[in-house]
This record gives C-alpha cells, structure tokens and sequence, in this order.
C-alpha cells in the first residue's frame, strides 16, 4: 500500500507541486487583498433600512455589475478551495458574497453579519485597513 502511494506521488510529483504553489499565490494574494476590499464596503452597509440598491443607468453599470460579480465569484470559489489549502477560506467566502449580485443576497448579508464571530473577524480585518467597524 505504500509502495502504490508512493509510486502515485513520484508519478504526480509536477501536478502536486503546482497545486501547492497556487495555494500559496492564493493565500498570500487574499490574505493582502482581503483588508483592502472589506475597507471598500461603507460602514453603515448592514444598518441601513434602504441598503445600496444596484442602479444601472447605462452599459458601463452592467460592465462594473458583471466584473463585480466576476470578481466575488472568483473569490468564492477560491475560499471554497481554501477550506482544505492554506489560505483564509470563510473569510473569501464571504467577501466573495458581498461583491456578488444574486437574489436573497441581503438577507444571507444580515445573517452573516449578525454572527458574532464573523462580525467579530471582519471588524478585526477593517482595522488592518484603518476603517471603523460595521454598524449593525
């Protein structure tokens, strides 16, 4: 049985090599990008009664909408590979979701944010970008 393990791994060395070498790109990538991006949401984002409605007046709001979402999808996806790499998963994910537009996104926002421990992680994020903490 280890000779069959060991003989995958000699025959995967390349592969297993670049998979490791994104997981660290993506880790150091989130772990600079993530502060910054958290800094860009207003503070009052989770406490308004008329939250930032999406207002499309021409194709270059599409253009920003798509590309947004591009982005949180991309930054879902990669959290959901860093729950089993090195990286800082939960906290993409929910990056991820906040820049992304779907149906049911604020609701799933106020339950996210209502979590102590997660109100208490991205509060610890926003100060390593010099913002104030979310209201909520």
């Amino acid at each position: 049985m280890l000779d069959y393990v060991l003989n995958l791994i000699s025959q995967y060395e390349d592969l297993l090599v670049m998979v490791g070498v994104i997981s660290a790109i993506i880790f150091v990538v989130t772990l600079l990008l993530t502060p910054y991006l958290l800094g860009l949401i207003p503070e009052d984002y989770f406490s308004c009664e008329n939250p930032h409605k999406l207002e499309i007046k021409h194709v270059g709001h599409v253009v920003i909408v798509v590309v947004k979402t591009l982005i949180g999808l991309v930054l879902f996806l990669a959290g959901i590979i860093m729950l089993v790499t090195p990286g800082q998963g939960v906290i993409s994910i929910l990056l991820g979701l906040f820049l992304m537009e779907f149906p049911g996104k604020r609701k799933l926002e106020l339950k996210l944010i209502n979590h102590n421990p997660t109100y208490k992680a991205l509060t610890w994020l926003r100060n390593k970008a010099d913002k104030p903490p979310f209201t909520r």
